[in-house]
């Protein structure tokens, strides 16, 4: 039995915008912190190898700078509202702004580990180590997303497995942690179902991208052995 329930914390703790897009304010924060966390670390990792042209190399160091500037704007201006206790209406939407470009950096990650040519001389151990960051980037920014559209959608977007000992209870970052968690390493859905056309097709692009990783991971571990 599935019950839907719907995600929105106390106003108080909420970042408050539109009134439909409700996020616990301190802990989405965690959240896009981890998120930028991990794409640092893979940007300069790819720095290692290096790309296929400059024209290349110029595009996605852009793409970085743009990333790391509307984080830092959303990290102040949240900050701030929170001390002051203001939520101005278009904070939803500097979250979002900030997620759509961390998402275009996770497609850009997981294209540099797909064309980085100099990846196929790295070693092993390397290799799961970029991989395991690629994952948790994957997880991460999906989480979000799934949160961001699943209280958008007033708990309609998914179909959560009910608890029979806590009926009542409202979802958390470990449930939609999971449920990425779940899409990334089994390729589709499991006990969550989606409800929403956008749900649906985030999980396809997430899919899509775990798929691309797992494949190129076995090509360049088969590469390594020869």
């Amino acid at each position: 039995m599935s019950e839907r329930r719907t995600d929105g914390p106390h106003p108080s703790t909420a970042i408050a915008g539109t009134g439909t897009l409700l996020l616990p304010l301190w802990s989405t924060i965690g959240m896009l912190i981890l998120i930028q966390i991990a794409d640092q670390l893979l940007a300069k990792r790819w720095g290692l190898f290096g790309q296929t042209d400059q024209l290349t190399d110029d595009a996605f160091v852009a793409v970085d700078i743009v990333s790391d500037v509307t984080f830092v704007v959303m990290l102040i201006v949240v900050i701030v509202g929170a001390i002051v206790r203001a939520r101005p209406t278009w904070m939803n939407r500097l979250v979002v702004a900030y997620l759509v470009v961390a998402t275009v950096n996770l497609i850009i990650n997981v294209a540099n580990f797909v064309i980085a040519t100099r990846l196929k001389q790295t070693q092993a151990l390397q290799l799961l180590g970029d991989i395991a960051l690629i994952f948790a980037n994957i997880v991460t920014v999906f989480a979000v997303w799934y949160r961001l559209l699943n209280a958008h959608c007033d708990g309609e977007a998914f179909e959560f497995p009910e608890d029979p000992n806590r009926p009542d209870r409202q979802l958390g970052w470990v449930d939609y942690i999971f449920l990425s968690f779940n899409t990334n390493s089994t390729f589709g859905p499991t006990l969550e179902t989606p409800h929403r056309k956008r749900a649906k097709a985030l999980m396809m692009v997430q899919t899509t991208l775990a798929l691309l990783v797992l494949v190129v991971l076995v090509a360049r571990i088969v590469g390594l052995e020869r």
